[in-house]
């Protein structure tokens, strides 16, 4: 099991989250599963199906997280599948997880009734269950991690070839419950769950003046902080949990003031390497190494008019390169000389 597996699970045992999530992403925010009100359930979904020659196929299958809710209905259970890549047969996937919910109880059921002997008649005694019993239902929600926006399909009519409308009539849809939170504009109500959501897509976004003006004195849990990090593959973030492990909040500007820092390396050596000013095998020259070398070449070609005209002009297009890239514009003059405003 990954670490990113064992975090996010670990992060919705927290009845309040999963009951926030279930009720902001199925239900429009309203407050309908009570987190006071769920209870674990096994998340062992395997089970045999039986083929035509009786041959039993084990199907295996361990959900990431279950609870049952037990509210206006009996039961109802509600499933929680994490994936940070997309999968292009998740709809059938879905499917089956819920089928195989049904078919589990469906198959206790028919235990109890053949131990009992309670059939009424030849049908219910050869369908193995009686015609008043019912099931409960299965909601599976599928929460996607990843950067790239989910290109695969949402429900199970788009794996299905190119069907003439007379036929998609009858063409029994499986639609699957989808959260990508990369771009998701649901409205948390647990402050958890938010948190999370706003920092996965900042840092997707690269967005740390937002962040900085908006976070300034927030703190959030550590647990938001390093599943954030993980979720993002964002090291400089990670190692700022682990090495504040003894605190249970962190300042969430802090967090990412590491990730700044090396954001700011990487784009100065970027720009660096566009000027040339780095010779081959110098890849270990620092940036401050390089930019002095910079203005020491500037002032001895600067000799030469034509030269230092040039010179200018390079300056003037990194400028606007940069400009074009989106890179800050103290950075852009600091490096540059090059006045923006």
């Amino acid at each position: 099991m990954s670490n990113l597996d064992i975090l996010s699970r670990d992060f919705w045992k927290d009845n309040r989250r999963f009951a926030d999530l279930f009720n902001t992403v199925l239900y429009d925010g309203k407050q309908v599963i009570l987190p006071e009100k769920l209870m674990e359930a096994d998340s062992n979904l395997s089970g045999s199906i039986q083929t035509k020659k009786k041959e039993d196929v084990f199907v295996e299958r361990r959900a990431d997280l279950i609870r049952k809710f037990a509210g206006d209905s009996e039961y109802a259970i509600f499933l929680l599948e994490n994936q940070s890549h997309i999968h292009y047969g998740m709809p059938l996937r879905v499917m089956m997880y819920d089928a195989l919910g049904y078919r589990e109880e469906c198959a206790k059921k028919k235990r109890e009734n053949k131990k009992n002997a309670v059939y009424a008649n030849r049908d219910e005694f050869l369908s193995g269950m009686r015609k008043e019993e019912r099931i409960h239902p299965v909601f599976t929600l599928v929460v996607y991690y990843g950067e790239k926006p989910w290109d695969g399909p949402r429900r199970l009519k788009d794996m299905m070839v190119d069907m003439p409308k007379w036929m998609e009539k009858s063409f029994n849809d499986y639609p699957m419950n989808l959260l990508e939170i990369r771009s998701s504009e649901h409205t948390f109500q647990n402050e958890d769950v938010s948190r999370l959501v706003y920092m996965i897509q900042h840092i997707y976004r690269k967005q740390i003046e937002e962040m900085k003006k908006e976070c300034a004195d927030v703190y959030v849990k550590k647990d938001v902080i390093k599943l954030a990090g993980v979720i993002t593959e964002n090291e400089e973030i990670i190692r700022y949990a682990e090495e504040h492990k003894e605190e249970e909040v962190l300042n969430m500007c802090e967090a990412t003031k590491q990730w700044e820092e090396e954001i700011g390396r990487r784009n100065t050596n970027n720009i660096i390497n566009m000027m040339g000013v780095r010779k081959e095998g110098e890849e270990s020259l620092a940036p401050e190494e390089a930019i002095e070398r910079l203005k020491t070449e500037g002032e001895a070609k600067g000799k030469a008019k034509g030269i230092l005209e040039g010179r200018e002009n390079e300056k003037i297009e990194i400028a606007e390169k940069m400009k074009a890239e989106g890179f800050d514009n103290a950075l852009i003059e600091k490096l540059t000389g090059i006045l923006l405003h």
